[in-house]
This record gives structure tokens, C-alpha cells and sequence, in this order.
């Protein structure tokens, strides 16, 4: 068994990994939105210059009208567009979060389930129904962490194909809808 001190070393040593490993998912996160901003006002720059050269050959009024409405559907697309990537930069980084956060519990988890095998071993004689009760409610716990982890999966997999969903029923409302008017 080791000692107190190699303990807390060790655990120091595992949270300054995570503290790492965290910042660097966080940048990470923060350089891909930095990426899709400048993305984005490179294309706004090149759609608007299109816009107004398309408003400047404008000869009458319902050419204007014609023109004017052709912005609309591109200009929808691209603000969809724009929050479905930054949805999925979130999305991306929490689940680079919650796998860290899964491997930190797996961890501890482990440690504890051994801290409670060695107590056992050295255990003075009458208490095996004590770390019996112990290592049932280990177990319990990891169940229900194990279960409700599951079904957190499931609910965000449910939204994202909602939001999927929605997302191409409006942008084909909208394309109908225009070609109408």
C-alpha cells in the first residue's frame, strides 16, 4: 500500500494532467470557433460585394424586387449554417469534456475500488458485512452513474436529429416560400 504522501502526489500529478488536458481542449474549441467567425466574414465580405453589384444593374423597380428577394434564401442558408458549426464546435468540446470527466470517474472509481479490496484484506475479523455493505453500494453507484450516463447520451442524440430535422423542414419551407413570391 502506499503511503500518504506518493497518495497526494499522485493525485496532484492527475489533476494537473487534467487541468491540462482541459485548457487544451477548451483553446482547441476556442481556434475552431476563432476559424468559422473569420470563415464566416471572409464569405459576408464576398456575398455583400455580389449583393450590390447585383442591386447596381438594376434597371426598374420589380427588377429590384426580383434581386432584393434572391438575397434572402442564401442569406438564411448561411445563418444556419453558422449555427449548426457552432453548435457543433459545443457539442464537440463538451464531448471532449464528458469523455474526460468519464475517464477521471473510471479512475477513482478504480482507486477507491482498490482502497476498499486492500481494507478488506487487513480488516479486523467481524467486519465483512460492513465491506460487503460498502462494496455493494460501490457497485450501485456505478450502476446508476452508468445508467443515467446512458440516458444522457440517448437524450442529446434525440435533440440532435431533432434540431437536424428542423433545421432542413425550415430551410425547405423557406425555399418554398420564396419561389412562391
Amino acid at each position: 500500500m502506499k503511503n500518504v504522501n506518493e497518495q497526494f502526489v499522485e493525485i496532484a500529478k492527475t489533476n494537473v494532467e487534467t487541468m491540462v488536458d482541459l485548457s487544451n481542449a477548451s483553446f482547441s474549441g476556442v481556434e475552431k470557433f476563432v476559424e468559422l467567425q473569420l470563415k464566416v466574414a471572409k464569405g459576408a465580405m464576398g456575398q455583400s460585394a455580389d449583393n450590390l453589384k447585383a442591386l447596381v444593374s438594376v434597371k426598374d423597380v420589380q427588377d429590384f424586387v426580383k434581386v432584393q428577394s434572391s438575397f434572402a434564401l442564401p442569406t438564411m442558408e448561411s445563418a444556419v449554417g453558422y449555427a449548426n458549426a457552432v453548435y457543433g464546435i459545443m457539442s464537440e468540446t463538451v464531448n471532449t469534456y464528458a469523455k474526460m470527466a468519464e475517464a477521471q470517474i473510471a479512475a477513482g472509481n478504480e482507486k477507491i475500488t482498490t482502497a476498499v479490496e486492500e481494507f478488506s484484506k487487513s480488516a479486523p475479523a467481524g467486519s465483512e458485512s460492513g465491506v460487503a455493505l460498502v462494496k455493494s453500494a460501490l457497485t450501485a453507484a456505478n450502476t446508476a452513474y452508468e445508467t443515467a450516463s446512458k440516458a444522457a447520451k440517448q437524450a442529446v442524440a434525440a435533440v440532435e436529429q431533432n434540431v437536424q430535422s428542423a433545421t432542413k423542414a425550415s430551410l425547405k419551407a423557406a425555399s418554398t416560400a420564396l419561389k412562391a413570391a
